[in-house]
């Protein structure tokens, strides 16, 4: 730029603009947004091949063999001095690559998942994805948690390291100290208890290293804090309540999608649900890739099915669907067992829907860990008129001990013989459970004891009418626990074979 001259009653005085620091050949990003995206990219390529290496069972065992290595070491030294080692290099030699091999992966999968995080998150708050809306995840429920379990991880592999490479240096130091000395055994014994530290301390942390390198990355760390009480759709208000502040954002993106693709004429919450509904009737082997399209079909136009479901690089699709719901049962698997009821009576024609009035149906965990379980109550009225009803749970000992809730029901009448699962000429499985659960009432509610007690304990659930009259009453049993329960190891487990689900390849569908 030239300069400006600017005359005044005193005088006229030049006024030169500022240099551009940036000369020639040199080019800034003024999008900072862009930086962000290129940064979360380039961390979260990092994360998942990082994560992918460091969760390997083989490497995770490797790690335990190396504590008990360096312990072995350090013994043999005590128990024949005379054969130990007085060379450093050789215990350099010897140790120094398989220690590596034992820290090294899992440290950069642990900073790689927490960097990652950090900028997973301030893309979100420069609405950076593809809805290019702001969002402010780290206030919601749940991400506090997520966080933390990110920083545990991180505390837990620094100790590690700590272990491993006390035990290593003090081996070393052995081999330059006196023999037989005081420092010589000191040094063999801290050795020793740090060889054995690492070896329990990588068994203690294994399901956390198994965590890292998830496509969906913070599904692993989220625990459900909060749920409604009553869920208006089994399948879909499940997996909302156990999706994480992202998984969340990206669910209601998808659903967006979805209300786009759904022929005209079908309601979308129905259409989520059946679709939803399918696919776990995929999952578990109940319905064939063909017969799976054809349903789905009925209701969603086919042209978007490809885009909709069969999409690597969306987040959500028919494998990781499918792993969500199997998310869900792992945490939830009593209304699991209810939507499985269900549907063994309708397509049955069991009593209780053909010739009864009322379909009431409960679950609830076989054991309560520390004190607190799930209850789930499914209510369905089969007259032909709405009625007024409330439901009464009684937990003696419980906190609290009675609980009333009161609603309208609608009508749902029930089918007037068993049905198939699926049947072109008339309504089958398919229509029918997602009816009972659209106007019946499914109730999630905690329960929870003292917390001195242990043992057996049992719930009553009374139904009655406006009248007070008991139309039904079941009584379940469930054994309280102070501690971790069985069902929490069944649970690990359960979460990890729905995420080897969620990563397998997509089903090969003919759309034509």
């Amino acid at each position: 730029m030239g300069d400006e001259e600017v005359s005044g009653k005193k005088g006229s005085r030049t006024i030169t603009s500022l240099p551009d620091p940036y000369g020639r050949g040199f080019s800034r990003s003024e999008d900072p947004i862009l930086r962000t995206k290129k940064a979360w990219q380039s961390q979260e390529a990092k994360r998942l091949l990082f994560g992918k290496i460091a969760r390997n069972p083989a490497l995770l065992f490797f790690r335990t063999l190396v504590g008990f290595g360096f312990a072995s070491a350090a013994l043999l030294n005590v128990l024949f001095p005379h054969s130990a080692s007085d060379s450093i290099a050789s215990v350099v030699l010897i140790w120094t690559l398989p220690m590596l091999i034992a820290i090294v992966p899992q440290s950069l999968a642990t900073e790689s998942s927490w960097r990652a995080m950090q900028t997973r998150i301030s893309l979100r708050e420069q609405g950076g994805f593809d809805d290019g809306i702001k969002h402010s995840i780290k206030s919601q429920p749940g991400m506090d948690r997520i966080v933390e379990g990110l920083q545990d991880n991180r505390r837990h592999n620094m100790l590690g390291v700590f272990f491993s490479v006390t035990a290593y240096i003090l081996l070393c130091s052995a081999a330059i100290i006196e023999q037989e000395s005081i420092a010589w055994n000191l040094s063999l014994l801290v050795a020793m208890t740090g060889g054995i530290a690492m070896a329990f301390h990588s068994q203690l942390i294994h399901h956390l290293m198994r965590q890292q390198g998830d496509k969906i990355p913070f599904l692993s760390f989220h625990a459900p804090t909060h749920h409604p009480t009553q869920v208006n759709t089994i399948l879909g208000d499940l997996i909302i309540a156990h999706l994480d502040p992202d998984c969340l954002i990206e669910w209601k993106n998808w659903n967006q999608f979805l209300s786009g693709s759904v022929i005209p004429g079908n309601d979308l919450r129905q259409c989520l649900e059946r679709l939803l509904y399918i696919l776990h009737l995929h999952q578990q082997d109940e319905m064939s890739n063909e017969l799976a399209v054809s349903e789905l079909c009925e209701f969603i136009d086919r042209g978007a099915i490809p885009r909709l479901l069969l999409d690597e690089d969306r987040t959500y699709n028919w494998r990781s669907l499918q792993r969500l719901i199997s998310h869900a049962r792992a945490w939830q698997p009593g209304a699991f067992r209810l939507l499985d009821r269900l549907q063994h009576d309708l397509l049955s024609g069991s009593p209780p829907v053909l010739k009864s009035k009322w379909r009431m149906d409960v679950s609830l965990d076989s054991e309560c860990e520390q004190g607190t379980g799930n209850l789930f109550i499914m209510l369905n009225n089969q007259t032909f008129n709405p009625r007024h009803v409330r439901v009464e749970v009684l937990c003696p000992g419980g906190e609290p001990e009675l609980r009333t809730h009161r609603f309208e029901l609608a009508p749902c009448p029930p089918p007037r013989a068993a049905i198939l699962l699926t049947d072109s000429s008339e309504d089958d499985g398919l229509d029918w459970v997602p009816r009972y659960l659209d106007r019946g009432v499914v109730l999630w509610l905690g329960v929870a004891w003292a917390s001195h007690f242990k043992g057996p304990a049992n719930v009553q659930i009374i139904l009655r009418d406006d009248e007070g009259i008991v139309l039904e009453s079941i009584v379940v049993s469930t054994l309280v626990g102070l501690g971790e329960s069985g069902l929490v190891k069944e649970r690990k487990k359960n979460l990890e074979l729905a995420r080897k689900w969620g990563d397998s390849a997509l089903p090969q569908l003919s759309l034509t």
